[in-house]
């Protein structure tokens, strides 16, 4: 009897850990359907079929080693079952204990790797469980895109950049308190706090409240007063907290002067007139370095081909035409990633122009869709967010060559954190380069423009210079398939972004 009694009880004592449910998902605060959960230990996991296509991803498994690449908006999500280390975008680490169990055959993943701000600040938009109705919530309307400080000898510069104009007010609260709320504003990485510790800002920490963001500063002993104002193209908000003692000494002041390339209007909301530096003016180069990428290679051959040439072969012919053209310029350094049939992983790619020093990049591809009447060329430029639901699908098609790279493979995150302190600086050149390489692909070539877009490309987020990616057409257009086979029209292309590239470097006073 006493047998009978025992195993009820631990029935019910288990169940009270573990068990299959499910949860409602809303969109933009629109019900959607429901998600099947796995809840052990008082933790939800997702079933990973389920979660990642509803947000518009795929994944890959990798049983043996016990690892998941999450491949999501055109960003990258690893997470190790043995090591519980979650990697977003390889910029930043997480670790999350039991990140992955597997019940039935399926994967499910732990909540907090999509719930901790890390996921939101990479993704572009954020998630949230709420409790009251057992649902989880997607908002894709992010409109804050980043934050950056600078510090200089009077001043301590916070810049908010944003995606599109926004209403703000001003507030200071007893015990160094100074706070900017920002009407209507989202923001991925709601509960980032930044630390600053340079004498005037302590701190500056983001929350999101409803349907608003704000942003609180900790104010250090050397602060006197404030300065807000906007700026545009891009949409930012600009504030100065102004030093209240004699300059500090090692700050961005104390290096050379600095150049702006681009200046940016100032809107009419604007206090003050000023102007956010884009750079510090670099070394006098004898030459500048153009680093040439031809997209795909060995393994990785690229888009399907109606006939004809594989796209691994149209890139390399076009990446070698435009080598040499490059090369015969005294005042030029071509740089290829690859001569030959070979596959180089994303990263190594970025890595080799990163150590090269290079002062542009430029990496060549063909399209390709499932609709054969698409056709024309289209040149992209680095964005968090892409500009359209197709350039997204462009940049998710190009980046699903991760899934080729060893499974080994560590990523750099310090060369990404480097790139991402200047990666306003390098969008604006980039968007400089494919207007001049749009021009001249429109003029001497015979495809189609289908125009200047924006996305999220592995190869362009972890080089740290001005960069472009070239689709030059598509390999499932029969008209556009038997242009990039012809190779008098390979070497046309070739020299349009050849040309493109002169009138950037002549822009720049490079060729003088």
């Amino acid at each position: 009897m006493l047998k009978k009694l025992i195993l009820p009880i631990l029935i019910l004592t288990s169940s009270a850990y573990a068990g299959i449910s499910e949860v409602k998902f809303y969109k933009n605060d629109q019900y959607k359907s429901k998600i099947k959960i796995y809840v052990f230990s008082e933790k939800r996991y997702y079933d990973s079929s389920e979660i990642v296509p509803k947000l518009g991803g795929k994944t890959y498994w990798y049983s043996v080693s016990g690892k998941m690449i999450i491949q999501l908006k055109s960003h990258k999500i690893s997470v190790e079952k043995k090591s519980d280390i979650v990697k977003y975008d390889d910029e930043e680490t997480v670790e999350i204990s039991n990140c992955i169990i597997i019940r039935g055959g399926k994967v499910f993943l732990a909540e907090d790797i999509f719930l901790n701000p890390a996921f939101s600040k990479t993704m572009g938009f954020r998630l949230e469980f709420s409790e009251s109705d057992k649902a989880l919530k997607m908002y894709e309307k992010i409109n804050i895109s980043s934050i950056r400080y600078f510090s200089y000898k009077d001043k301590t510069r916070v810049v908010i950049y944003l995606y599109e104009p926004l209403e703000y007010s001003v507030s200071r609260q007893d015990g160094g308190k100074f706070i900017i709320s920002l009407i209507g504003g989202s923001y991925p990485a709601a509960g980032e706090n930044i630390s600053i510790d340079d004498g005037i800002v302590k701190s500056v920490s983001v929350s999101q409240e409803g349907k608003s963001a704000k942003a609180v500063f900790d104010l250090g002993e050397n602060f006197s007063d404030a300065q807000i104002f906007t700026l545009n193209n891009p949409d930012r908000i600009v504030a100065d907290f102004l030093v209240s003692k004699e300059p500090l000494k090692n700050r961005i002041g104390d290096l050379p002067a600095i150049t702006p390339d681009i200046k940016p209007a100032v809107s009419d909301s604007s206090t003050v007139s000023a102007v956010l530096p884009d750079k510090i003016s670099p070394e006098k180069k004898t030459k500048r370095k153009i680093f040439i990428d031809p997209g795909h290679g060995g393994k990785d051959p690229g888009g399907n081909r109606i006939f004809g040439m594989k796209e691994k072969e149209i890139n390399l012919d076009i990446a070698l035409k435009l080598y040499d053209m490059l090369s015969k310029r005294p005042e030029f350094e071509a740089v290829i990633t690859r001569k030959t049939d070979i596959f180089i992983p994303l990263n190594e790619r970025s890595e080799m122009a990163n150590k090269s020093s290079a002062d542009l990049f430029i990496s060549i591809h063909a399209n390709a869709s499932r609709n054969r009447k698409e056709s024309g060329f289209e040149i992209y430029f680095l964005s968090e967010k892409a500009s359209d639901p197709w350039s997204a699908e462009v940049a998710d098609y190009e980046n699903s060559v991760v899934s080729l790279e060893d499974d080994s493979k560590i990523y750099d995150s310090a060369a990404l954190v480097l790139h991402s302190l200047a990666k306003n600086e390098y969008i604006n050149e980039g968007s400089l380069l494919a207007s001049y390489v749009a021009k001249n692909f429109e003029k001497k070539t015979p495809f189609k423009n289908r125009g200047i877009k924006q996305a999220a490309f592995y190869v362009l987020r972890g080089t740290y210079a001005p960069g472009i990616l070239v689709e030059t057409g598509f390999m499932t257009n029969s008209a556009d398939q038997k242009n990039m086979n012809d190779s008098k029209i390979r070497k046309k292309v070739a020299e349009a972004i050849y040309q493109g590239v002169l009138e950037y470097a002549d822009k720049k006073g490079w060729t003088r």
